[in-house]
């Protein structure tokens, strides 16, 4: 082919060149001038032959005859095709890998959060720096959060409540999500920083929102949140974010409890309640509605908090004054109990709300209660499964796999255990807050770097409402 012989020709004449600068080597002796004379003559000669074993090679015609012989046959042209289509895809290929690993490398952005690092150390609550969450669903809310309120659940979360379920669900999600460090913070407040193209909440970035998410959810005690448009609702318009951070988590814990038990403002009339601890952000709750919805309430307290529990509505005060008041409740010598002396001298109650964990005699408390009177728990129970082996993790596993696969299958969210919380039940407490049924009841404000007292405060006896961490 054409080819060939055009290569053939430039190598005949390589070796012919190297034998002429060869000849001029051995004749070193002889007269310069003819033998330069003889070698430019011989150079000038293989450049003409060079010029035209190339024009003859890129003659038009002479390579499309020899195209027409390579591809003679359909075998031959397929061949051709899938080299074409080889080198395009490979070419491609290449490209796309070449720009992937010339990517720039983008640091991941972090943010300030307070989050417990272990389960055992007592100093295990710290501030420290976690990575922003990213939208999980097209439907998800980021919101700056300006305040969050800590709760007596998070210290519990901190050393190891609802561990061994949490680590389960954890490991069951598409996206990997360390469990350490764990983010307190049961509500908050803030300002939606961005919003997911599925959402319908019609919610806008600016909005002053509230929100609260479950026990076994990470916490919202951080500079930014993403969460489902269900768990969000605009804040009321009354009250500022370190007020609003206190009522969606102990609120909605509220409302479920008198939803459950039928207590509205049509039914409460009449009705005689006694909530223990009504210091406590849930007792607050429960004493302004119960007390708004024309019951005739009762209530317990350290006697620092009285001025603040007649302000919320409370017909009736026990007060106790010293510094440790559980010593004062239920203990082994029940007869000696001054919580059950002053009960023995007031009438019966259709209701007492428990809304702190004390060693209460369930049997025992019934004696202070009508025919259909009940006792309601308001804290969150002891989990179990805290404390399974090998075996009781193994079929908890099972359990949270198939409860997965149900609530895939009917497209809905697990619920496991907690109260309700969506955005109905916050634009109810709106409501209220705005209608001015409903006060806010803030004790203490601390800064991130304040978390140790603030925790302390916390589970002191002579806190009154919640306690806000502000991120302002």
């Amino acid at each position: 082919m054409a080819t060939e012989s055009g290569l053939r020709v430039v190598r005949q004449y390589s070796d012919e060149g190297r034998n002429i600068a060869m000849r001029a080597l051995n004749e070193a002796n002889s007269e310069a001038g003819p033998i330069l004379r003889n070698a430019w003559s011989s150079f000038v000669q293989l450049i003409e032959r060079l010029k035209s074993t190339a024009r003859d090679v890129l003659d038009p015609s002479v390579l499309v005859e020899e195209l027409r012989i390579i591809f003679r046959d359909e075998i031959a042209r397929h061949n051709a095709f899938l080299l074409l289509i080889g080198l395009g895809f490979g070419t491609t290929g290449g490209f796309m890998l070449g720009m992937w690993l010339a990517r720039p490398h983008l640091p991941t952005p972090i943010m300030k959060s307070i989050a417990s690092t272990s389960f055992r150390d007592p100093d295990n609550v710290v501030v420290c720096q976690t990575a922003v969450p990213q939208f999980q669903s097209s439907s998800d809310i980021l919101v700056r959060v300006r305040a969050a309120s800590l709760n007596r659940i998070d210290r519990r979360i901190a050393f190891g409540y609802g561990r061994t379920l949490r680590r389960l669900i954890r490991s069951y999600n598409s996206t990997y999500d360390p469990e350490l460090p764990l983010v307190l913070g049961r509500s908050c407040a803030g300002i939606v920083e961005a919003v997911g193209n599925g959402t319908k909440s019609g919610l806008e970035i600016g909005d002053e929102v509230w929100l609260a998410t479950h026990w076994y959810e990470a916490g919202v005690a951080s500079e930014f949140v993403v969460v489902p448009e269900t768990r969000v609702s605009r804040k009321p318009f009354l009250i500022g974010f370190e007020g609003a951070a206190s009522l969606p988590y102990s609120g909605s814990i509220a409302l479920n409890l008198l939803d459950c038990h039928r207590l509205t403002e049509h039914t409460c009339s009449g009705r005689r309640i006694l909530v223990q601890d009504a210091c406590s952000p849930v007792g607050c709750v429960i004493t302004q509605l119960t007390h708004k919805w024309g019951a005739h309430v009762a209530v317990t307290c350290h006697t620092r908090s009285v001025p603040v529990i007649n302000n919320l509505g409370a017909a009736d005060i026990i007060t106790f004054a010293n510094e440790h008041f559980r010593s004062n409740f239920i203990d082994v010598n029940v007869d000696k109990s001054n919580f059950i002396n002053e009960l023995a001298g007031r009438e019966k109650y259709h209701f007492i709300f428990l809304t702190t964990r004390l060693g209460y005699d369930y049997k025992f408390l019934e004696k202070f209660l009508t025919k259909d009177g009940m006792i309601v728990d308001a804290v969150e129970p002891e989990l179990s499964t805290d404390d399974y082996g090998v075996v009781g993790r193994f079929f908890l596993g099972s359990y949270v796999k198939f409860r997965r696969a149900m609530a895939f299958l009917c497209r809905t969210n697990v619920d496991w255990g907690g109260p309700h919380l969506c955005h109905r039940m916050l634009e109810r407490l709106a409501g209220f807050v705005n209608d001015e049924t409903l006060k806010t009841v803030v004790d203490r404000v601390y800064t991130p770097s304040e978390v140790e007292r603030a925790l302390e405060h916390i589970c002191s006896e002579k806190s009154i409402g919640s306690t806000i961490i502000t991120f302002r």
